[in-house]
């Protein structure tokens, strides 16, 4: 088959993919008008309108409007797919669009991907279908005991697709099987909307460690209601229990997994951690069992602070609560961004939500005092001329110390810096 074919056959697969997709949206919708009271239904019409009308700003000044909480930009092609109102369509090709770097990184464009693919409409689709339609919260943790020393391999916002052909995921992947980890932890995200389908497409080739391997639940994995990311994390991660959060403990640490996600506000799309009773209550016996004398590292997929290193969220204060202390290293995902912040209240955070999905430099980081270092270094990629690298952490501790190694795709180290 020769490269225009290709291209036809490709472009033929894709505009079947979003005619199935968008008809599929439109029946869900119908339904849902029926199921939801009036009032339910008109705040996620004007959920939708939100998107839209920020996604027309960001078109026409470069970035987001000021002084207002953003809206999921999954929902920005919703009021037009859906033909509610008069919303003229957004750009929907690299034609319509040339992609730009907004000031926190992410790429306004229409590439995959990128903030204005159609394909997002993916997420969409399953968070109206899955409203309220969660599947089961297990509550069986696993508590497993590590050797004092020991490799931990993590990465988050990694599930683009391992099967694209040099993909990003694919090469972060085969960078963390080398290292022959102990433990590899996924921080969650697996797109475009965590479905059965998607999960087992990505996760099948997660690096596994040689002792356990996790995945924590994201928002993505809740808009098909989690009912994917249960199911995969059963049959693909037997050491997890089943269940969306864990710990590891040694002589000198204590590794605390969290399911930020599920108890998260399903009309802001799951976009901020909350923990639910379930693992506030976890998390305080686990501590006064297991937390004295011991070094605390937490892991979830929300963030503990903004992107600037600023401000604490509620998620911070919520397991700063439960632990009755602040930990000493946190790692999280959802920004799609490789961030190291200079240490706050004793506690180290670090952003590692640069596993695959394309971004750029972040220029509201520049200048923040709070920002020890983020990645602005080229990923060179002729589909996605303004990407830097994506990449991941590799974390050793040795009796009490620990020491850290931001790797970048091409498996140079982006942090600490030489």
């Amino acid at each position: 088959m020769s490269f225009v074919s290709n291209l036809e056959h490709d472009f033929q697969h894709l505009k079947t993919r979003i005619d199935g997709l968008l008809a599929r949206l439109d029946l869900a919708w119908k339904k849902l008008r029926d199921q939801l009271q009036p009032a339910e239904l008109q705040a996620i019409v004007q959920l939708l309108q939100r998107a839209h009308d920020q996604a027309q700003y960001a078109l026409i000044h470069g970035d987001l409007p000021p002084g207002q909480p953003p809206v999921p930009w999954e929902l920005a092609h919703g009021l037009s797919v859906l033909h509610l109102g008069n919303a003229q369509p957004l750009p929907q090709s690299v034609d319509e669009l040339k992609t730009q770097v907004m000031k926190d990184g992410t790429l306004l464009g229409c590439r995959q991907w990128e903030l204005l693919d159609l394909r997002w409409s993916e997420a969409l689709l399953n968070w109206i279908e899955n409203l309220r339609k969660h599947a089961p919260f297990a509550t069986t943790p696993a508590l497993i005991e590590m050797a004092d020393e020991v490799l931990l391999d993590m990465a988050g916002d990694w599930g683009t697709g391992y099967f694209e052909t040099q993909s990003a995921a694919q090469r972060v992947a085969e960078l963390m099987l080398a290292d022959q980890a102990d433990v590899t932890i996924h921080l969650g995200d697996v797109y475009y909307a965590g479905t059965g389908t998607e999960e087992d497409a990505d996760l099948t080739h997660w690096p596994q460690g040689s002792l356990a391997s996790f995945s924590l639940n994201s928002n993505h994995e809740m808009y098909s209601g989690a009912h994917g990311y249960f199911a995969e994390i059963q049959a693909l991660f037997p050491r997890q229990q089943g269940t969306s959060y864990f710990a590891l403990f040694n002589t000198h640490w204590l590794i605390l997994g969290l399911d930020s996600a599920y108890a998260a506000d399903e009309m802001n799309l799951y976009m901020d951690g909350n923990l639910n009773t379930q693992q506030i209550q976890w998390l305080k016996g686990l501590v006064a069992e297991k937390g004295q004398g011991r070094r605390i590292m937490v892991l979830s997929h929300h963030q503990g602070l903004d992107i600037s290193g600023q401000q604490q969220t509620a998620l911070y204060k919520q397991v700063v609560d439960a632990l009755g202390r602040v930990p000493d290293y946190w790692y999280w995902g959802h920004l799609h961004n490789g961030i190291c912040y200079a240490p706050q209240n004793g506690m180290y955070g670090r952003c590692i939500g640069h596993g695959a999905i394309p971004y750029g430099v972040t220029s509201e980081l520049k200048g923040k005092p709070r920002v020890k270092w983020s990645e602005t270094l080229s990923a060179d990629d002729p589909n996605y001329p303004l990407r830097v690298r994506n990449g991941y952490v590799r974390v050793k501790l040795n009796g009490a110390q620990i020491s850290e190694t931001f790797v970048g795709e091409n498996g140079a180290v982006s942090w600490p810096l030489a």
